[in-house]
């Protein structure tokens, strides 16, 4: 065997591996698809195959059942105010992480690893008991509040490792120039660190939008309950009506879909650029 039948041989193989996990990663979401388009009967007696005659009511007794419209801007209300506060307290305090020398910083950090390795149940019991007493328990201000509190560690830890990818030369250049620290942050660095803000809303705002465990934990009212939670109306005693919650979930999935693409250079710049180095 030459060397051009083995370059051949080991590309094909490296395309068929590519394809297989293509595969494995892309039929979950065409069965979701397939699924939100069949009847009951259809969906328990073909389960895996396409749906022989599309039924596109599904998506509207979806829409009715779950109260789609109102949990979905419950949904964009929380995830938006989450980010709001999120990203400007990151981006100072990774900045301040990256470039500022004061005493205590890398046992902030250290504490800030810890916060991103400590699960969610672990915390459910303490988080219900402080938002009850603070009285914020059912309010959305509540549960944004916890989404960033407990976001806080992750994000602090990708800008950071953003502002440390940064050249300080560019710092310096605008200082020489006579920018204060903050106006060369405003000005010079923001400006820069796009890509690992979109990194980090993507990220963050993945997980705050398919989030149910604390959401199920603090929110008792249907009228402030998000998409997730909306999921749980498909199911009773005795069934699940799965064609109507395939159908939910496309249209939850879908703004997520549609963000992704329309940030999606950014996004992989941001990842490749320093985003998730540390």
């Amino acid at each position: 065997m030459n060397r051009n039948q083995y370059q051949y041989i080991k590309n094909a193989f490296l395309y068929l591996l590519i394809l297989f996990f293509l595969l494995i990663t892309m039929y979950p979401i065409f069965w979701m698809l397939s699924g939100s388009l069949k009847t009951e009967m259809e969906f328990f007696s073909n389960v895996w195959g396409v749906a022989e005659s599309p039924q596109f009511t599904n998506y509207a007794n979806a829409w009715k059942r779950a109260d789609f419209g109102r949990k979905f801007l419950n949904s964009v209300l929380t995830t938006g105010s989450f980010l709001c506060i999120l990203i400007p307290i990151n981006c100072c305090a990774g900045y301040a992480l990256a470039r500022v020398n004061f005493k205590g910083k890398k046992i902030i950090y250290t504490f800030l690893l810890l916060g991103i390795m400590m699960p969610a149940g672990v915390l459910a019991m303490p988080t219900f008991t402080t938002v009850n007493q603070m009285g914020l328990l059912n309010t959305r201000l509540g549960l944004v509040l916890v989404y960033a509190g407990q976001a806080i560690s992750f994000g602090m830890f990708i800008m950071r490792s953003f502002f440390i990818s940064l050249p300080k030369s560019l710092e310096e250049a605008a200082r020489i120039d006579g920018c204060s620290r903050f106006r060369s942050f405003v000005s010079v660095i923001l400006p820069l660190a796009v890509p690992g803000i979109t990194t980090q809303i993507i990220f963050s705002g993945l997980a705050n939008w398919n989030e149910y465990l604390r959401a199920n934990l603090l929110i008792r009212s249907s009228e402030l309950q998000t998409l997730p939670l909306g999921m749980a109306s498909f199911a009773n005693q005795d069934t699940i009506h799965y064609p109507e919650m395939f159908a939910a979930l496309v249209m939850a999935t879908l703004p997520v879909v549609i963000v992704y693409l329309l940030t999606q250079k950014t996004f992989v710049k941001g990842v490749t650029s320093g985003a998730v180095k540390g």
